[in-house]
């Protein structure tokens, strides 16, 4: 299986994953849609809060932003396409990103950067905005 495919599939199955991580902390069940993106976002809201209060373990924060933020790209797949890609250009903090028409999406860093600097940043918002740079 060449790079590119096991890194699309490894962000399918950390999407399935976040699926099951919400069904466990608030036994909702979500699907891959806009819906569930509304859910996923509330969830991200809480981790901010817990993350305010007392620090979440790196560990824990990698895993769930990169779980959430393959659930928001492969939402972004659905509904316009695009390729998961491993940015290497700084060796010793690669990050994925999806690409898409020329532009990459850094789905997992916006849900890190929520959690951990600003609560306000909204999920579902730079979804919408990511969407709308479609027909820019």
């Amino acid at each position: 299986m060449s790079e590119l495919k096991q890194l699309n599939q490894l962000m399918l199955d950390s999407a399935e994953d976040a699926i099951k991580y919400v069904k466990h902390i608030s036994d909702k069940d979500i699907k891959l849609d806009y819906a569930g993106l509304g859910e996923l976002d509330l969830v991200l809201d809480e981790l901010a809060k817990e993350n305010a209060m007392t620090p979440l373990e790196d560990k824990v924060l990698f895993t769930v932003s990169t779980m959430f933020g393959a659930f928001i790209g492969e939402l972004f797949k659905v509904e316009a396409g695009g390729e998961w890609f491993m940015d290497e250009s700084d060796p010793k903090a690669p990050f994925i990103v999806l690409n898409y028409a020329g532009r990459a999406y850094p789905f997992a860093s916006v849900c890190f950067e929520k959690i951990v600097n600003n609560s306000e940043i909204s999920a579902c918002r730079y979804f919408e905005l990511a969407l709308s740079n479609l027909e820019a």
